[in-house]
C-alpha cells in the first residue's frame, strides 16, 4: 500500500485543528487560528512519524496522551495563573473525549465496510467528520443554553392564604411588568388554579384583584393578576401573579420578575 506523506499530512492536519477547535469552543476559550494550525502542523507531523518508533505498547499510549495535551497547551497559549490552568486542564479533557469519541464512531461506522472492501473513500471520512463536528457543535450550544437556563432557575414556595406550593422559578432579566409598585410574576395555569381556585380562571369573577396589559406577537391583551406571596432566597415578598400559558411543560412554573433577587422590593 502506498502512502502519500503530503496526503497524511493534511488529513492530520485538518483533524486535528477541527478537534482543538472543538475543544477550545467547548471550554468557552477564545479560539487563535495561528495556534491551532501551529499546534495541528505539530500533531500532523507527530501522526507521520509515530508508526516509524518502535517503543512498546504502553509507552507508545503514553506519548500519545503526551502529545495530546502538548497540542492542546499549543492551542490554548500561556498559562500563568490557576484559572487558565484549569481551562487548559478542561480543554484537554475535550480534546480527547473529542478524539475518541469521533475515531470510535468513525470506526463503528466504517469498519463494517471496511472489511469488505481495502478502503473506505476518503472523502466519505471527510463527511462523517464533519457530520460530527456540526452536531457536536450544536450540541455544546444545546447544553450550555440549557446551563444557562438552570443557573437562573430558583426554587421557591408561592402562598396565598393558607395554601403554599413549593416550585421553580426562573429569574427573568427581561422581566420589568408591576402593578401598584408590586412585582409582576407570571405562572403557569395549573399553579394559579391551586392557589386561587377555579373560580379565577373566568374573568371578572373570583378573586381577581387587578388587570394589566402586556405585549404580546399578537398585539396587547388584559391579563388578571392574583396577590399573593413569594418566598425565595430567604425573602418573603408580596407579588402580583399572572396565569401564562408559556410555563406549560417547562422545567419551571413561574416566570419571575427582575427584582425579586436583590434588594429592589422589600420583604414583609
Amino acid at each position: 500500500m502506498v502512502i502519500y506523506i503530503e496526503y497524511a499530512f493534511l488529513e492530520n492536519f485538518l483533524f486535528d485543528g477541527v478537534l482543538l477547535a472543538l475543544a477550545l469552543f467547548a471550554a468557552k476559550t477564545k479560539i487563535r487560528w495561528r495556534r491551532i494550525v501551529t499546534s495541528a502542523c505539530v500533531g500532523a507531523v507527530f501522526a507521520i512519524l509515530f508508526p516509524l518508533l518502535r517503543l512498546p505498547d504502553f509507552l507508545g499510549t503514553v506519548f500519545k496522551i503526551a502529545v495530546g495535551f502538548l497540542l492542546s497547551m499549543l492551542a490554548f497559549g500561556r498559562l500563568k495563573t490557576k484559572k487558565e490552568w484549569g481551562r487548559y486542564a478542561l480543554t484537554s479533557v475535550f480534546f480527547f473525549c473529542f478524539a475518541f469519541g469521533f475515531g470510535g464512531t468513525l470506526l463503528g461506522v466504517y469498519g463494517e465496510f471496511g472489511q469488505n472492501s481495502q478502503r473506505i473513500p476518503s472523502i466519505a471520512v471527510f463527511i462523517g467528520f464533519a457530520l460530527l463536528a456540526g452536531g457536536s457543535v450544536l450540541l455544546v450550544r444545546k447544553l450550555y443554553a440549557r446551563r444557562a437556563v438552570f443557573q437562573s432557575v430558583y426554587p421557591c414556595i408561592v402562598h396565598s392564604g393558607t395554601k403554599r406550593i413549593q416550585t421553580q422559578g426562573f429569574l427573568d432579566s427581561g422581566n420589568l411588568a408591576a402593578k401598584n409598585n408590586l412585582p409582576v410574576c407570571f405562572a403557569s395555569p395549573e399553579v394559579i388554579y391551586e392557589l386561587f381556585g377555579e373560580e379565577i380562571m373566568k374573568k371578572g369573577v373570583g378573586q381577581v384583584c387587578d388587570e394589566m396589559q402586556i405585549a404580546t406577537l399578537a398585539g396587547e391583551k388584559t391579563v388578571p393578576l392574583y396577590k399573593g406571596g413569594l418566598e425565595i432566597e430567604g425573602r418573603k415578598i408580596q407579588v402580583y401573579f399572572a396565569p401564562s400559558k408559556n410555563m406549560i411543560n417547562r422545567d419551571y412554573k413561574i416566570l419571575l420578575h427582575s427584582g425579586v433577587i436583590g434588594e429592589t422590593y422589600e420583604t414583609h
